[in-house]
């Protein structure tokens, strides 16, 4: 529901057309984390997810440029055979939809938006073609508004969540 509803809205309004969210294993980026299924401990080798906004052409795309699938909701679209390298996976489809902005996790003030360890960042800008490099921005205010937003879903479920967290509360405290 997020990511389908709650997350086009918040690239557009952040004026932002490609979001990367850049990962590894065991180091992952707090927002990555949050996209995750909830089966998943950490993310897997590099995760590399791909959201792709273009409001006047109607496309909307979630891309996992990953080994697996990122739950039900994000496919893999890395085809090993032709890119063997994950980089160059990326820059194909970075390329192939010639974003206006490219926006990546780095912040100077909040660490929940700043998830991009610094060999990904480094290694992402040496594989990005020149012509793409003065597009690259921070994801800095579209992270933020990821992590605060709640879809009207989310809104009607906190209720239920508070109640049976309060009742699971109670009857522990009321065992010992």
């Amino acid at each position: 529901d997020r990511v389908n509803t709650l997350l086009p809205q918040l690239m557009k309004t952040n004026n932002i057309e490609m979001w990367v969210i850049i990962s590894r294993e065991y180091n992952e980026d707090p927002v990555l984390k949050t996209m995750l299924p909830a089966t998943w401990l950490s993310a897997r080798r590099r995760t590399i997810l791909v959201f792709y906004n273009n409001p006047s052409k109607k496309i909307y795309e979630k891309l996992a440029i990953a080994r697996y699938n990122v739950g039900d909701n994000i496919k893999a679209l890395w085809d090993m055979q032709r890119f063997p390298n994950q980089w160059d996976a990326l820059m194909d489809i970075i390329k192939s939809r010639n974003p206006s902005s490219i926006a990546i996790n780095t912040s100077k003030d909040f660490g929940h938006a700043d998830g991009l360890d610094h060999t990904e960042y480094i290694e992402f800008m040496n594989k990005l073609p020149a012509v793409f490099k003065t597009k690259v921005t921070s994801a800095e205010t579209l992270a933020i508004n990821w992590l605060e937003s709640r879809t009207e879903r989310e809104m009607q479920i906190y209720p239920q969540l508070v109640s049976i967290t309060h009742k699971i509360i109670e009857e522990g405290f009321s065992e010992k």
